[in-house]
């Protein structure tokens, strides 16, 4: 059984990101009760009531999961293993008193892994200004073991020794990609997979008329679409 105490923070640029990826958690985390997560943000409600009232009315019909833990208390009392927040709420955490249980105290020491999402919107000043702030969250949950910091994005580029330079530079942290060793790559590309010449673009005007004719529009659509594109 995993004690109290964050083990992974997954940090993003806007709430409507953190958001979204609650509901993909709790679609994992379903049948993992063990594992805790919960989400840390403006918007969190401070008492259990209050906040389990806002999720009934935001999410209706979805059953409220065990491991979720929905208020600011409650995170406080027993810090949750992954815990969601943006950079902004994160630097009020940091200097909050009352969140003190999220870095030290029950639970500390447990801290492995920093998740940057959208790491392309960090350049400039922003960029600075995270890369400090993620200094002093290291200071502050290192406790003799490092952290493992792990960036996602679609569009920071693909050239590796660019693209661990700045993860380098944003974490204060070893990023490296040897050509001559799989074993020392630190950068995860996507393969792409180019679709049928003819799975994109509009629909003929024959194609919209069979569909508008058809007793279940959407389901004609399906059909005729596949047809045309021969992609299901």
């Amino acid at each position: 059984h995993l004690g109290a105490g964050v083990r992974a923070l997954l940090l993003y640029p806007m709430n409507a990101l953190a958001n979204d990826q609650m509901k993909r958690l709790r679609r994992v985390l379903a049948n993992v009760p063990e594992i805790t997560f919960g989400r840390y943000i403006g918007d969190t409600r401070e008492k259990h009531e209050e906040a389990e009232s806002t999720f009934a009315r935001l999410n209706p019909g979805e059953a409220l999961l065990p491991n979720e833990l929905l208020s600011r208390d409650e995170m406080r009392q027993s810090p949750p293993h992954l815990l969601l927040t943006n950079y902004a709420m994160l630097e009020y955490l940091l200097l909050r008193p009352a969140d003190i249980e999220l870095f030290e105290g029950h639970g500390a020491g447990n801290w492995r892994h920093v998740v940057l999402d959208e790491a392309h919107v960090y350049d400039g000043a922003k960029g600075a200004e995270i890369a400090m702030l993620l200094r002093r969250l290291t200071d502050r949950v290192n406790a003799g073991r490092p952290l493992q910091y792990i960036a996602t994005s679609a569009t920071v580029g693909s050239e590796p020794t660019q693209v661990t330079e700045f993860a380098s530079r944003l974490f204060n942290a070893p990023f490296e990609y040897r050509t001559d060793n799989p074993q020392r790559q630190d950068l995860v590309t996507a393969t792409r997979e180019l679709a049928p010449p003819t799975a994109w673009g509009p629909l003929s005007a024959d194609v919209w008329r069979n569909v508008l004719a058809a007793p279940d529009p959407a389901s004609a659509f399906q059909d005729q679409a596949t047809e045309a594109t021969g992609v299901p």
